[in-house]
């Protein structure tokens, strides 16, 4: 469905230029990207409203996200995986956690465990993205830790507020080898690329 929209988009837009196959494969690729993505966002944000969960869902996916763009993380092998686990992890598990009320000391430590494994284990890659360049790597680390502790200090400013939190911890454990071992990923890709 994706491809075909696509390659519609493509050659409707782009029909006055020619684009070499080499250059309409890629942008092929991040537009197919592009809307998979959008439907996703959709469908899980449609999913939150309607069980009463929009703010909680847009939290978590803001912490998570943001972070994410510096520290990476494990990826789901096929996009409809993708869609459920973050059906069951943005929508449902805000759902069955949003009248319980959290203890300080326990958010407190989500947030240090969460910069703790972000300083230790970001950018953690994948198969197809191995992040060969270590001035990247070492850029992305830090970026990902200022801007984790960034979401901390907001969500302490508004007493706690746990579905910030929750999205930076659950990005926090999708980068850790152990989540990659159980999930039967490959870990630090880009040492494969690495010159001896």
């Amino acid at each position: 469905m994706y491809h075909q929209l696509s390659t519609w988009i493509i050659d409707k837009y782009f029909q006055d230029e020619e684009l070499e196959a080499e250059k309409r494969a890629y942008v092929l690729y991040y537009l197919e990207n592009i809307l998979a993505g959008t439907e996703k966002i959709l469908l899980v944000l449609v999913s939150a409203c309607l069980l009463g969960v929009l703010a909680e869902t847009a939290a978590m996916l803001l912490s998570y996200t943001v972070v994410r763009r510096k520290s990476f993380g494990w990826h789901a092998r096929k996009s409809h995986h993708c869609t459920w686990v973050s059906l069951l992890t943005f929508v449902f598990v805000p759902w069955l956690l949003k009248e319980v009320e959290w203890n300080r000391f326990f958010l407190a430590t989500l947030c240090l465990l969460s910069i703790i494994l972000i300083a230790r284990y970001a950018p953690a890659d994948t198969e197809c993205n191995p992040l060969v360049d270590p001035k990247f790597r070492r850029a992305c680390r830090l970026q990902a830790i200022f801007l984790s502790i960034v979401f901390v200090f907001v969500a302490i400013a508004l007493d706690f507020y746990p579905w910030l939190i929750f999205g930076l911890f659950l990005e926090a454990v999708v980068i850790t080898p152990v989540f990659y071992s159980i999930m039967r990923r490959s870990y630090a890709n880009y040492e494969q690329y690495q010159e001896y």
